[in-house]
């Protein structure tokens, strides 16, 4: 019986960003991070060390990911959960009522769509995970959980397990592990399993956009975009001035 390996994917096309002009290329300024030095991205990097740019199979995932923050809140519970801002987001929606979302949204913020190469690890695929259970303790990390699974990986609180998953990652590709470099995570969006993503690790002397993102265009946003209407509608937020 062969041993578990972690699963890799290749080249995945056509993705999607929605992000800020100038550039949404581009990795984010390391003046961004927070207090602790860290992005706080599920596979950024939890040394500090690197820096991990997102994209989405369409852009409908790419406004489902982004709008999740702007959500009804169902409870007491979820208000404090978008006060704690596990996804890093509250900052960029501070002005918009739970539930709402207004014009202004759209004024630094613009699609795009690239071309994607490079070799990433299915993290949720079976494989893998058998192989990261080896490897990584929830309870080294302050988290409670009865056992490692891909439940776990799709937590939207215990971030360090997942930075640190990352970071472990973006090591098996450094001159003396002997392993093909890994440009990345694909990942499933916790918000469907239908909704496919990558991270993209930045590696040095890059530049200022990964190498992995060419035929770069960018692509004008609109409140009429069919995506962007299923992706309210998904969450049930309206429109609001």
């Amino acid at each position: 019986m062969s041993a578990p390996h972690l699963e890799m994917t290749g080249d995945p096309g056509t993705v999607w960003r929605v992000g800020f002009r100038p550039d949404p290329w581009t990795w984010s300024d390391w003046k961004y991070a927070q207090e602790d030095g860290r992005f706080g991205g599920r596979w950024d990097d939890e040394e500090a060390q690197f820096r991990t740019i997102y994209t989405a199979e369409s852009l409908y995932a790419c406004f489902v990911e982004l709008l999740a923050k702007l959500r009804p809140h169902r409870s007491v519970d979820d208000a404090v959960m978008a006060i704690e801002d596990p996804d890093d987001q509250a900052a960029h929606y501070s002005e918009y009522p739970a539930g709402t979302i207004n014009f202004s949204w759209f004024d630094d913020r613009v699609a795009c769509r690239a071309d994607q190469t490079g070799r990433y690890c299915y993290v949720t695929h079976s494989n893998s995970v058998a192989v990261l259970r080896q490897h990584f303790d929830p309870a080294r990390y302050g988290i409670q959980a009865a056992d490692f699974d891909a439940a776990l990986l799709k937590d939207s609180a215990p971030r360090v397990l997942t930075r640190s998953v990352a970071r472990w990652l973006y090591q098996l590709g450094e001159p003396d592990s002997g392993i093909p470099a890994v440009d990345g995570v694909e990942f499933r969006s916790r918000h469907g399993d239908d909704l496919r993503m990558w991270a993209v690790f930045e590696r040095p002397d890059q530049g200022e956009v990964s190498p992995q993102l060419v035929q770069r265009v960018g692509v004008d946003l609109s409140p009429e975009s069919p995506d962007l209407i299923r992706a309210l509608e998904l969450h049930g937020i309206e429109w609001t001035t």
